[in-house]
């Protein structure tokens, strides 16, 4: 059923909140606004304008018509709608995520209902059959945003957190395989490729995941703003492991802290318990705590109880829990 919400809220008058689709032109203005909104969210750094531009206009399957921005007098205060990503839509997930985001001052006056509830009509006009929310956190606006309009918790999170002095012991990788790094910035386009394919691979049996496309790694590489570094592991010519860890540079200049992610830990099904997966961690751990950093964090599926083992035997403890909402549209 649609939200009966939404058919009222834009039947009426609005007088000082004016709509409109985005052009290219309102990047600075959208990168403004979600940078406003989500600074209260733990962790979060400014995205440069590039990086906001990376994911939006510079996405071949970005459509303008599907998000909208509001507008008080000449100040963009809101964003938000969905963007139908063509690459899950070809591996079968016909589903989509919902962004909302509104300058806390704006906040409870219609606009983030507005917003949602047009990025949902959005979505039903695309024929697209489930829409998704990941919201930071267990409580706030953006949960009962999405619980008024009919998501339900589907799955959670962890952000998990490592700290120390020193990094940890280095674990050895099992014989016979062979292991490589390289400065993401720096990487050629053909280890870039083969890095995006292992993961690809390695990440197919995990919740809700589809291949995302080698190209996308590549611009990501053009507009990475931190020290990012790709490593892997090899058995003959097959890449069977991958880990992406990075020091986050932008994030360590506005907080004066020493902060890193494990943004990417994966091994092949074929080659699973067998010490990949931890050497890897292991050794992209001392490589970010031998660059400075005494804290590092990572993200998983908390439903993932091998990974959340391997982990917290490496010293990482749960710092937060966030939620996946869904809603199946009619």
């Amino acid at each position: 059923m649609r939200n009966p919400y939404y058919r009222h809220v834009v039947g009426r008058s609005m007088p000082q909140t004016e709509y409109r689709h985005p052009s290219e032109a309102d990047i600075e203005a959208v990168n403004d606004v979600l940078n406003r909104s989500e600074r209260e969210i733990p962790l979060h750094r400014d995205e440069t304008v590039s990086e906001t531009s990376q994911y939006t206009f510079e996405e071949d399957d970005y459509d303008p018509k599907g998000f909208l921005l509001a507008v008080v007098g000449d100040e963009v205060v809101g964003y938000g709608g969905s963007h139908v990503n063509d690459h899950r839509i070809k591996a079968g997930k016909n589903d989509a995520w919902i962004t909302v985001e509104v300058a806390p001052e704006h906040r409870g006056k219609d606009i983030e209902r507005h917003l949602m509830g047009f990025g949902l009509e959005y979505l039903r006009s695309r024929k697209v059959a489930t829409a998704h929310r990941w919201c930071v956190g267990t409580e706030g606006w953006r949960h009962e945003l999405s619980k008024d309009f009919g998501f339900h918790d589907n799955r959670h999170f962890f952000t998990l957190v490592w700290t120390g002095d020193e990094g940890p012991a280095l674990l050895a990788l099992p014989a016979g395989f062979g292991f490589a790094e390289a400065i993401f910035r720096e990487a050629s386009d053909e280890e870039v490729i083969a890095f995006a394919t292992a993961m690809n691979q390695a990440f197919a049996d995990h919740y809700n995941f589809a291949p995302r496309p080698p190209e996308s790694f590549l611009k990501w590489r053009e507009t990475d703003e931190n020290i990012s570094r790709l490593s892997w592991v090899s058995d003959g010519d097959r890449v069977v492991g991958v880990c992406m860890c990075a020091e986050s540079v932008p994030y360590n200049k506005e907080n004066d802290t020493k902060v890193g992610w494990a943004n990417v830990l994966g091994v092949v099904e074929s080659h699973r318990k067998r010490g990949i997966g931890r050497a890897l961690l292991s050794e992209g751990m001392k490589w970010l705590s031998d660059r400075g950093m005494d804290t590092i964090y990572l993200r998983l599926d908390a439903e993932n109880r091998g990974a959340l083992d391997l982990y917290t035997n490496l010293g990482f403890k749960v710092h937060s829990e966030s939620i996946g909402y869904v809603l199946e549209l009619d």
